[in-house]
């Protein structure tokens, strides 16, 4: 007998701390709801602060500033340009292709933002580019083109990580 009252408070304190629910229960139909309207929400910001950087780069292209443009890349980032130009690997190779645009008399640029979408922990743009150009002794002209960036947080900033981009340009 005496280790029935011995156990019962055990049982007693067992059916307590289990039994208890802090609030109800979230069915996990609703759980993942709410998971994905936060990653919504993340989507949304990054997305945002991509697109300032995105303004910040046509602000550095108007500038010429080849040095500010390789800046919004990581370190270790790729540059795939249009066909029949190598690839480009880390900044200062990087920083050197975009001086050498400039030379060749790229002017202006404006990036448009068509979709963000998550990829562990980066995130891939997918958008629209209208450059101008205005080589020396040249009328101006226009070029049209798409681009994919591989966006990756470096130190809580988001970098290009890789930028592919094409042009309406015919292939050199």
């Amino acid at each position: 007998m005496k280790k029935l009252f011995l156990i019962l408070p055990l049982v007693f304190l067992l059916c307590f701390t289990f039994g208890c629910q802090q609030g109800e229960e979230v069915p996990e139909e609703a759980m993942a709801e709410q998971e994905e309207q936060k990653e919504a929400m993340d989507l949304a910001l990054v997305r945002q602060l991509i697109e300032e950087v995105n303004i910040k780069f046509g602000e550095a292209v108007r500038s010429g500033d080849a040095s500010t443009l390789a800046s919004y890349y990581t370190e270790d980032a790729t540059l795939l340009p249009p066909p029949n130009a190598p690839i480009i690997k880390g900044r200062g190779g990087i920083e050197t292709y975009w001086a050498t645009g400039f030379q060749m008399g790229l002017r202006d640029v404006v990036l448009t933002t068509v979709e963000v979408m998550a990829m562990n922990d980066m995130v891939c743009e997918i958008g629209e580019a209208d450059a101008t150009f205005q080589p020396e002794g040249m009328d101006e002209f226009k070029d049209k083109g798409k681009y994919l960036v591989i966006w990756k947080n470096v130190d809580g900033a988001w970098k290009l990580h890789v930028d592919i981009y094409n042009s309406s340009l015919p292939a050199q």
